[in-house]
């Protein structure tokens, strides 16, 4: 089991969606081989790259940037319900193959019963925040609501 010291530091919430919009400020194409680099670090251009990023993780190892893979978020993340869903909290498929697993970060609850805003880093499209089907468009119930150890809740 990781440790809340393992996982990297403390980080708020405003800062989670901080560092999220700097990759929307950015415009980053998506990819599983690629990195991006901007003030926040150097971290692998995809879905699980763009949340280690947004939560301050560090890389895996440390010494290579890049951050962890979706079952690595799960490690340093812990199940919450959809009520409980607040902005920097994550919508995650960690099971499967590369092509299906993915991580969304949570912004806010849409307007439209059912629907929320996400922050993606998606195939096919630069970092975007849209609104999506509760819990995700495809493969449904095998996505689930977890939340960053090291969130602080002030």
């Amino acid at each position: 089991m990781t440790t809340a010291r393992a996982a990297g530091r403390l980080i708020s919430r405003s800062e989670i969606v901080e560092r999220a919009c700097s990759w929307l400020r950015d415009s980053v194409p998506y990819s599983q081989t690629r990195f991006h680099q901007n003030e926040h670090g150097i971290y692998r251009a995809d879905c699980s790259g763009f949340v280690s990023m947004a939560w301050g993780l560090p890389g895996k190892p440390e010494a290579r940037h890049g951050g962890q893979d979706t079952r690595g978020l799960v490690l340093v993340s812990s199940l919450i319900t959809p009520e409980e869903l607040r902005a920097g909290d994550v919508i995650i498929r960690s099971e499967g193959t590369r092509e299906t697993r993915h991580v969304v970060i949570f912004a806010a609850w849409a307007e439209e019963s059912g629907r929320y805003w996400a922050y993606e880093q998606a195939g096919g499209h630069r970092t975007r925040l849209r609104s999506v089907t509760y819990p995700y468009e495809t493969g449904a119930r095998l996505y689930t609501p977890r939340r960053y150890v090291n969130v602080l809740e002030a």
